[in-house]
């Protein structure tokens, strides 16, 4: 199968090359071959010869999508629902990836693929409009949330990096979600291929109970003292006291998996198991 997948740069969309090109004939789409930013982008689809569409491209940045609605817009929302009516028109399928900001948070529990998004900023309601668009043209949805893996420093970096260097560590106590692995994000991605490319929402992120960037940090401050580095207790923060954060966040965003669940006849493995496999790779790698 031929897999066009944009932005190959970026975390998730460099996962999905590396993993997919072992069974698959990648075609990679980079920014400076595909621009979302750039109105008519869509155009490139017509004369690529691909089988299906992986669009994981993105404006990720919360702040900057507060200080740039216009480009925010323009590229999760407008740009991928132009893609989407493309690959209809070519009568080939496409997977647009989105996130758990969609949802406003406010009650606490597992966010299903049916609930209503209501997403708080400019991020959240870009990405909501990307999947509308979308979905309207018959695509596919994946959500993905607190995304992490070798391809690019992520929050178990940082973790680990200040544990090494001696720091006090810190992190958020009061915003709840469930990580989602790289290599597992490829490997779910490679089994919706095997099933047909269906259409719909699917909710794609390690099994487990909803976790705290502290419940993280903590993990990993536990993981690394059974490598004989002490990095001490963590510090709990609270979101409001968080000046670097201008974006409302949404506090409560863990998500259900039955679609994928059923896509590959068992559940995501724990995210506390992704979490180890990745750190135990990290400090090889140091």
């Amino acid at each position: 199968m031929r897999v066009a997948i944009t932005g190959t740069t970026g975390r998730v969309g460099r996962a999905l090359a590396d993993r997919l090109a072992g069974d698959h004939e990648v075609i990679e789409l980079p920014r400076q071959r595909l621009d979302m930013a750039r109105p008519g982008c869509e155009g490139l689809l017509e004369r690529l010869s691909f089988d299906v569409l992986l669009n994981p491209a993105g404006l990720t940045g919360l702040e900057q999508c507060e200080d740039d609605p216009v480009l925010a817009r323009r590229v999760n929302a407008l740009a991928p629902g132009a893609l989407a009516w493309s690959c209809r028109k070519l009568g080939k399928p496409m997977l647009h990836f989105s996130t758990d900001y969609v949802f406003d948070g406010i009650e606490p529990g597992l966010r299903s693929e049916d609930d209503p998004t209501a997403p708080l900023s400019t991020y959240g309601k870009t990405k909501a409009e990307g999947e509308h668009a979308v979905l309207a043209a018959g695509g596919a949805v994946m959500r993905v949330s607190w995304v992490f893996g070798p391809e690019r420093a992520a929050f178990p970096e940082r973790i680990v990096s200040q544990a090494l260097a001696g720091e006090r560590l810190a992190a958020v106590a009061d915003k709840f979600s469930l990580p989602a692995y790289t290599k597992d994000i490829a490997s779910w991605v490679a089994a919706w291929l095997g099933a047909g490319c269906p259409a719909g929402v699917f909710h794609a992120c390690n099994g487990g109970e909803p976790v705290s960037w502290h419940g993280m940090a903590r993990e990993i401050s536990s993981f690394l003292a059974t490598k004989g580095i002490e990095a001490g207790e963590v510090q709990e923060l609270k979101m409001d006291e968080m000046k670097a954060f201008r974006a409302p966040r949404p506090r409560h965003t863990a998500m259900a998996t039955r679609r994928l669940e059923a896509l590959l006849g068992a559940p995501p493995r724990p995210w506390q198991e992704a979490m180890m496999e990745h750190l135990a790779s990290l400090l090889i790698s140091r």
